[in-house]
């Protein structure tokens, strides 16, 4: 599960975060072995803060999680459980200049319309899984997007805004589509607006608790003990339902 959210924070990471303020919401279709289930995102923004809100439906599963990005803690996001009132700060690696980063490859399907917005259909391709996405200039803002992401967060992010750029496809996403054997996910924009956005949102509540810091660098290096210890005191703060 951790990794779906971090993966949907990593798509989202094309969309904004420089531009000055506002709010995305996205709708997520889940599929696979027969079912279809249906997650929302919100997206707030200001000044390259982030606070990234995400409401997960599965199977018996109902489960909000809430990240922070935040400029003075680069290649961290910091996850609240608003639950247990704790905290927990995972360590993202930078893909510029990694020579082990994923590469990103983009190309032009053409040009459609959705949601009444001129799109540019492309597929983009990482780690040789590619994905549909529909990106639109028509939203103003386009032109800031990136600065904090491209700094701190993994998965290729700076490589495929640079692949987008070449390819004249940048620009706020409409839509994306990943399909797989097992299933897929399709995220849809339902809406966005430049409203103020309270500075409180990208806060630390007082309250909460530092709980267990994850970095999956120092995992890999763990013994299977101990990352079996690891993994188990993440699940049990996180792992639950919400």
């Amino acid at each position: 599960m951790k990794q779906l959210l971090i993966t949907i924070a990593v798509l989202l990471g094309v969309i904004s975060a420089q531009a000055q303020q506002g709010t995305i919401e996205y709708k997520m279709t889940m599929s696979g072995q027969g079912q279809s289930n249906v997650s929302t995102s919100k997206m707030q923004f200001a000044s390259g803060k982030v606070r990234l809100e995400t409401n997960l439906a599965m199977p018996g599963i109902s489960h909000k999680q809430v990240m922070l990005m935040l400029p003075d803690k680069p290649n961290t996001m910091v996850m609240l459980n608003e639950a247990s009132k704790t905290y927990t700060e995972v360590t993202t690696k930078s893909a510029a200049n990694d020579p082990n980063a994923a590469k990103v490859t983009v190309k032009v399907v053409g040009k459609e319309k959705l949601q009444n917005l001129n799109c540019t259909h492309i597929v983009v391709t990482m780690s040789n899984r590619p994905m549909d996405m529909w990106t639109t200039k028509d939203i103003a803002g386009y032109e800031g997007m990136m600065g904090y992401w491209k700094s701190s967060m993994s998965g290729g992010n700076d490589q495929m805004y640079n692949e987008l750029k070449k390819a004249g496809a940048e620009g706020f996403v409409v839509k994306t589509q990943l399909k797989n054997p097992e299933g897929g996910m399709t995220m849809d924009l339902v809406k966005y607006d430049t409203k103020p956005v309270s500075a409180a949102v990208f806060t630390i509540p007082s309250d909460y608790k530092k709980g267990v810091s994850f970095d999956p660098e120092k995992i890999k290096n763990m013994t299977p003990a101990e990352r079996r210890k690891a993994m188990e005191q993440m699940m049990k703060q996180y792992g639950g339902k919400q």
